[in-house]
């Protein structure tokens, strides 16, 4: 073979691996182009998907929106003038509140829990309690944390609860134990028989008696 020859064979094999490297690299994009043209597909079938989800979910809000806008229509003179009413009632408190010292308070909180008999609920909480005075958790909170003769919301509510119970054995003497402990608040009669020996030295039953004797 001449120096020619070899020099042909020589480009052509050049040629031959410059085209193989060549249809390596266009499948390799071919595969690319594919992939990315399927992940735009999935992107798009995603996106139709949503905005039908969202359409359904406006659909709903608007059927809801209607809902509640029938409702309101239909409410009667009296419904409304209760809420303002109980509206206005929320506002007065946090006036008469927000400036009260906090003996003033604890003297207001106790008329109201009087009245409203709030601490016979067992499962009372603190906000509970803040939601029917119309005061927040945390003036709440502070007004037992400062006060020198409770420590905690539990201290406060087992005493109201002890005086009632004690009005109780006084003025219903046919009721049972258990009934004047569950009626005054406390979640249990071994609970209130605790509270009251506790207090007085002598159980409920004991202290009963001794009014009667008087």
């Amino acid at each position: 073979m001449t120096g020619e020859h070899i020099l042909i064979a020589a480009v052509v094999i050049v040629f031959v691996m410059a085209f193989i490297v060549t249809m390596l690299v266009l499948n390799a994009n071919a595969k690319k182009i594919i992939s990315t043209n399927t992940k735009l597909v999935e992107n798009q079938n995603m996106l139709l998907e949503l905005n039908r989800q969202q359409g359904c979910e406006i659909e709903m809000l608007q059927k809801r929106q209607e809902e509640l806008e029938k409702r309101l229509n239909q409410n009667t003179g009296d419904e409304v003038t209760l809420l303002r009413e109980q509206t206005r009632q929320h506002r007065e408190h946090i006036e008469l509140t927000a400036d009260m010292t906090d003996d003033e308070l604890m003297e207001w909180m106790n008329s109201q829990m009087d009245e409203m008999r709030l601490f016979t609920d067992s499962n009372l909480t603190l906000k509970d309690m803040a939601k029917a005075l119309g005061l927040t958790q945390k003036r709440l909170a502070v007004l037992f944390k400062n006060h020198p003769k409770y420590s905690s919301l539990g201290d406060y509510l087992n005493e109201k609860r002890f005086l009632y119970a004690c009005r109780l054995l006084r003025e219903e003497p046919h009721w049972t134990i258990e009934a004047v402990g569950a009626e005054a608040g406390f979640g249990g009669r071994r609970t209130f028989q605790t509270e009251v020996k506790r207090r007085l030295g002598i159980t409920p039953l004991q202290y009963r008696q001794s009014q009667t004797q008087n």
